[in-house]
């Protein structure tokens, strides 16, 4: 599970920022929205409001280079494909380094970890903590980075002899991970597995995710359910096998990582992706006849469907995969495409002790002020961004503004009283 999450020097994020899903002490729909870890209070869900250009998407990429680095440092081609990307508009800044940290919880210990790295992609600190969850736990090192230098705790032998094995522009985590270090491990897991950030792509660009968990008949019938209980006219789903050189011809189509999407299959079916075939999805409609009698069962594919159809079944088998896992799910503009009623009842999956049991978290990204309502969200759940006079990002929390619980969020929030609101004049231009 999540905790708090901050970084600094990306992008339009120049000051060090933070960003929590711990609860506040606010009394409603704590039961519903809230969920408790021994002493520690987490949040299921949050969302992130704010203008065009005002840093929302930028916040959530942070979070996801966190992970790409992580996951990739080791390998040096991988590497490359991430740019150093500070913040330009500061003389200052735009040659520093940028700073991430993240905490969160695994099993019952809470981990803080995070690294600074250079323009060069070396290095330049690092460090991982931990403590158990227990109210009187001290936070204890497990190791501490200073460029080459490697300051072991005592809890961290899986990383004694590996000191000399890194390179400057690798991290120690995943070097020791590489070597099956029990903490490092575990965490290079939870980023990969229990982190999942899905970006404001095309539908085309990750619909056929929703092809990976049709192989577990479990996970096909609660798609299904999902799918019905959206009213977009699809009776059931079918995955037919393609031969891999098709395969190949969608992943290069629509841009898909063929390792992440053979690990998210793998994970998804319990079996390893045969060389010589995978498979896409066909949604199944009811075919009727002249007296409105069934007749057959008729296969679509899914370029037939609309924007908003895909992108639901593109999202159905993450969200639920992030349900049954209970892992921590981020998805920028969630409601691209899709209904803002569909949109709710998809925060109500995870505001829910009946259908989020795990604990599983949403974090998202919208424009769609019809979910400002203290019914759906708690105050400290509801986030903004903005950008200062000089370019900057800032990240605040609604709860700072401390309003009453009966306040009429969208109307104050459009009338510009929480900020995060573009200021626009009349639009004109010049007709020649």
């Amino acid at each position: 599970m999540l905790v708090n999450f901050r970084v600094e020097n990306f992008k339009s994020f120049k000051d060090l920022t933070e960003f929590s899903m711990e609860s506040t002490k606010l009394k409603n729909l704590k039961e519903s929205n809230t969920f408790e870890v021994n002493n520690i209070s987490l949040l299921k869900s949050a969302v992130v409001y704010g203008a065009n250009a005002s840093g929302k998407s930028n916040f959530l990429k942070a979070m996801k280079r966190m992970k790409q680095v992580v996951i990739n440092s080791t390998n040096i081609q991988h590497m490359k494909q991430y740019p150093h990307e500070p913040f330009l508009l500061n003389t200052m800044t735009e040659n520093k380094n940028i700073i991430y940290e993240i905490e969160f919880i695994l099993d019952t210990i809470l981990y803080r970890y995070g690294f600074e790295i250079d323009k060069e992609a070396n290095i330049i600190e690092e460090w991982l903590y931990h403590k158990k969850i227990e109210s009187r736990a001290r936070e204890i090192k497990l190791f501490d980075r200073k460029k080459q230098n490697i300051s072991l705790g005592a809890r961290f032998k899986e990383g004694k002899n590996l000191e000399d094995k890194v390179r400057t522009n690798a991290l120690f985590l995943s070097v020791v991970a590489e070597f099956n270090g029990e903490h490092s491990l575990k965490i290079l897991n939870w980023f990969f597995y229990s982190l999942e950030m899905l970006s404001n792509l095309k539908s085309d660009d990750f619909k056929y995710f929703s092809m990976l968990a049709l192989e577990d008949n479990n996970y096909k019938d609660k798609i299904i359910q999902l799918i019905k209980t959206a009213d977009v006219g699809i009776y059931n789903l079918e995955s037919q096998k393609i031969s891999m050189d098709e395969f190949i011809k969608l992943e290069n189509r629509y841009n898909l990582d063929n390792n992440l999407l053979k690990h998210f299959l793998e994970d998804a079916s319990g079996d390893k992706l045969d060389n010589e075939e995978a498979t896409k999805v066909v949604t199944i409609h009811l075919q009727y006849d002249e007296n409105s009698n069934v007749v057959a069962f008729k296969p679509f594919d899914l370029n037939l469907e609309s924007e908003g159809t895909q992108r639901l079944l593109a999202l159905s088998a993450p969200l639920i995969l992030a349900l049954e896992k209970g892992s921590t799910i981020i998805i920028d503009e969630l409601d691209n495409s899709l209904h803002t009623e569909l949109v709710e009842a998809i925060i109500k999956l995870f505001n829910s002790k009946e259908t989020n049991p795990n604990n599983a978290q949403l974090i998202f990204t919208t424009h769609d002020t019809n979910l400002l309502n203290q019914k759906l969200f708690r105050r400290d759940q509801i986030w903004f961004t903005q950008k200062d006079i000089y370019g900057a990002s800032e990240l605040y929390s609604l709860v700072e503004y401390g309003t009453r619980n009966d306040l009429a969020l969208e109307k104050n929030y459009l009338e510009g009283k929480f900020g995060a609101t573009p200021h626009i004049s009349t639009l004109n231009y010049e007709v020649k």
